[in-house]
């Protein structure tokens, strides 16, 4: 959304501000405009199917989550006070009473003056309002580039805590399957020690079932926190059973670094902001150039004039005076005016310096965060594609060698252990994936994949 400030002269600036095209300014940081919010929120609790489920928590996380609605509040807040400081004083209007004729002011010609009235207005220098005007539409860009800001954060802490429940969840699946494998594992053990096995393979067996049962335990407790931190994002009830897809979509980066780079400073939102509170204060820089100029008050009085009670009444017009009067302060102090200059270039300068701070810290963190990508992509292709093939197979031969009795208990388990062990990498690997692929997008400002291989 953009800021549009419309001005008629030196009496009166109307600003107001114009949502649609400020929005196109940060339009890839926003998800949401402030003035329209999605009518449904969707419902998170129970099995979801579709791959994508993800979306529906980041569209209900910016619908309720309150660090975005306090963001939302405070734009709206700064949009109605263009119009406060672009509009003139109000006017004053004073009145003199003399109830008592014989200690009033009495002119012989006009007579008896019950009572003087006064309207006057002041006005600040030419340009001063439509100034300040400009000054509340850039704090007004930089509080939706806040707000932009906020809706990233709250999209990411989503994305990261989704992943981080659906490893817990894939975990849990895989320590399920596994149990079911180590009972089948004590029933051949048993079969075996009636011809002949050890009865040590069966309390083994038995052993690594409640070992199993205390991992599935530490498990459900980082169910739990998943689900905690999700919750919270989308303003959750703590009893809400939230639930992710099965298949979780990982998409590829489609650009290199250098051009994550370039988008990042066209749609972060902190940089953007930066970018108006720079403006900002340059407009600020020439606002306070006008405090050192006076301000003018003009004025209308209004003198009553009767001849009842007049002192001389056979002269006496008792005729009203109308008189117009200018008037304006006098900026002496100089160095005062001069200081505010000052202040007001200093203040431009440092938040140039804070632009580029953060230009250098977002550059830095890009590049982190596409190596950390690349690196969990290849580690996961390795773990699905080499490692998890090559374990199973070693199982599967383990169990059938050791139904045969050739080979011992122990080898079957360490195969067992193995796969169950790749398993929970690979499901570590995917949420480690998925979180660095969120951080990468909130540092660019956007959603990468929605856009075009360059």
């Amino acid at each position: 959304m953009t800021l549009a400030t419309s001005s008629v002269g030196c009496v009166q600036t109307a600003s107001r501000i114009d949502l649609a095209r400020l929005d196109k300014e940060v339009v890839a940081a926003s998800h949401e405009s402030i003035a329209d919010a999605p009518p449904d929120i969707p419902a998170l609790t129970g099995p979801v199917a579709d791959a994508t489920a993800v979306q529906a928590y980041v569209q209900r996380a910016l619908v309720e989550n309150r660090t975005v609605q306090a963001a939302r509040h405070n734009v709206m807040a700064l949009r109605h006070r263009i119009r406060q400081v672009t509009a003139l004083d109000d006017p004053v209007v004073s009145n003199t009473i003399f109830p008592v004729p014989s200690v009033a002011p009495q002119y012989s010609l006009m007579g008896y003056n019950p009572y003087n009235m006064t309207l006057a207005q002041q006005f600040p220098w030419f340009g001063t309002l439509q100034l300040r005007g400009q000054v509340a539409e850039r704090d007004a860009q930089v509080a939706l580039a806040e707000l932009a800001a906020a809706q990233l954060d709250t999209v990411a802490a989503v994305k990261r805590a989704y992943h981080d429940l659906h490893a817990a969840l894939t975990i849990d699946q895989a320590l399920q399957e596994n149990h079911a494998l180590l009972v089948d594992f004590q029933t051949i053990a048993r079969q075996r020690l009636e011809r002949g096995g050890s009865q040590q393979d069966v309390l083994r067996a038995e052993v690594l079932l409640s070992e199993l049962q205390r991992d599935r335990a530490t498990n459900r407790q980082a169910i739990a926190s998943a689900r905690a931190a999700l919750g919270r994002q989308v303003h959750a009830s703590p009893n809400e059973d939230l639930r992710t897809a099965p298949e979780v979509a990982l998409n590829d980066v489609p650009f290199q670094v250098d051009q994550l780079q370039g988008l990042a400073m066209a749609a972060r939102p902190e940089l953007q902001g930066r970018l108006a509170a720079v403006a900002r204060d340059e407009v600020n820089v020439a606002l306070a150039h006008k405090r050192s100029m006076p301000n003018i008050t003009l004025g209308l009085t209004y003198m009553n004039m009767e001849k009842t009670n007049s002192v001389t009444p056979a002269t006496a017009a008792g005729m009203p005076n109308v008189g117009l009067f200018v008037g304006f302060n006098v900026p002496l102090d100089r160095t005062k005016y001069r200081a505010g200059v000052s202040e007001a270039q200093e203040r431009a300068l440092a938040d140039l310096k804070l632009y580029e701070a953060q230009l250098d810290e977002t550059l830095g963190e890009l590049r982190d965060l596409f190596a950390q990508v690349q690196t969990q992509r290849e580690t996961l292709g390795l773990l699905r594609d080499q490692v998890l093939p090559r374990t199973k197979n070693t199982l599967e031969l383990a169990g059938t060698d050791y139904a045969a009795g050739n080979v011992d208990f122990p080898t079957m388990i360490a195969a067992q252990r193995e796969v169950l062990m790749v398993r929970i990498q690979i499901a570590q690997a995917e949420a480690e994936l998925g979180k660095a692929l969120a951080s990468l997008e909130r540092a660019v400002g956007t959603e990468i994949n929605q856009y075009p291989t360059r």
